[in-house]
């Protein structure tokens, strides 16, 4: 049992697909088949933007952003609480960008009034300029308040780039409404789909973006100028991006975008948010304290502090006597915390109860020596 935050089991039905003939990655068929997913993906992200999907992992959906809108030399804005958002600032420097980075403590979130404040001291303009939120930090258990950061943002004419992996399918992701410019969705962790084909929404204003920075972008695959020539001229007979593309892995996450709207986007964000809070309360039962900031907890991971001896242990034991798989911590918290995934076809009381059954009986071997 894969009880960890990201990949999740792909669903079923996802699966089935995988062995359907292959598709080419151009022609009328796939043309009907790409326009549909990223016609049904648009729901999910709740959008008009054009959504692209990009045959690649999340990481470098995340790293498309930053080539295409930091220009070497220019400042970037990060949002910073935990390691997957430390990561960015990582690429923002490989990019030649220099990151202005707006930190809060592991376990806590981003605050709108943090991002006020580091606007207000910069000397430069902040219109244009990207900012980077990640809104479901799966190495803490913490999800930000995206909309209400995205709102200062905004106010100073900034564009806004929404890393919503960990959320897609199981936390609300609402990018017109929120004003992100350019949003990452995931095919492997809430969906249930299968890794290699991460959808990406793109507005007006980013797609400008990157035609004003084009002779600043080294490279070819993820030059956003690129995929609109592609989209523009190899479009129309059935070829809207700039690569072949892993049709069969596209297929499946057709399927399991269907799934998830068939399920309807309100009955599946209660379903994670009630599977939520059942794990943490089953954690407190354990005797395990959450990591966390009460106040921002997410709903597709959760997270526990536990002795270092303990975790080796644990998820150890875990693997070799149940089959269950749960998620350490990473960099600065390895060793000091536990992260159960509940996401996708993971989040259900049954797969909790399961797991939870198995920690209980693991925890008392491992207090007992």
């Amino acid at each position: 049992m894969l009880m960890v935050p990201g990949p999740s089991e792909p669903e079923p039905e996802v699966l089935t697909t995988l062995a359907l003939p292959i598709l080419p990655h151009y022609g009328e068929k796939w043309k009907q088949v790409y326009d549909d997913t990223t016609a049904k993906l648009q729901k999910i992200f709740k959008t008009d933007n054009d959504v692209i999907i990009v045959p690649v992992p999340g990481q470098l959906a995340v790293e498309m952003a930053v080539a295409n809108l930091v220009p070497r030399g220019q400042e970037a804005f990060v949002c910073v609480n935990g390691y997957f958002s430390e990561m960015i600032v990582s690429m923002v420097e490989y990019w030649g960008g220099k990151p202005v980075v707006v930190r809060s403590g592991l376990g806590k979130p981003v605050k709108p009034e943090q991002v006020e404040e580091a606007i207000e001291r910069t000397k430069s303009d902040p219109s244009g300029m990207p900012v980077f939120v990640v809104q479901n930090e799966t190495s803490t258990g913490v999800v930000s308040p995206v909309e209400a950061i995205l709102k200062v943002c905004r106010e100073h004419g900034m564009l806004t780039v929404l890393d919503s992996i960990s959320a897609f399918g199981g936390i609300d992701v609402r990018v017109d409404e929120w004003g992100a410019d350019y949003a990452i969705g995931y095919a492997s962790k809430a969906i249930g789909g299968v890794f290699g084909a991460e959808p990406v929404a793109v507005s007006r204003d980013a797609w400008k973006a990157a035609k004003k920075n084009s002779d600043k972008i080294h490279t070819r695959f993820l030059n956003l100028n690129v995929w609109a020539k592609a989209i523009e001229e190899m479009g129309p007979w059935g070829h809207p991006h700039p690569s072949s593309m892993p049709t069969s892995i596209i297929v499946g996450l057709r399927k399991a975008v269907d799934l998830v709207l068939k399920e309807g986007l309100a009955n599946r964000y209660r379903r994670h948010k009630e599977v939520a809070e059942f794990t943490r309360k089953s954690l407190g039962e354990l005797g395990l304290k959450l990591f966390p900031d009460k106040r921002y907890l997410s709903n597709t991971v959760s997270v526990a502090s536990v002795d270092p001896e303990v975790d080796k242990k644990l998820r150890r034991m875990l693997a070799s006597k149940y089959d269950i798989m749960i998620a350490g911590g990473l960099g600065e918290l390895s060793g000091k915390i536990i992260r159960i995934g509940h996401m996708g076809t993971s989040a259900t009381i049954q797969a909790v109860s399961t797991t939870m059954a198995a920690m209980d009986s693991v925890l008392k071997d491992i207090r007992k020596k």
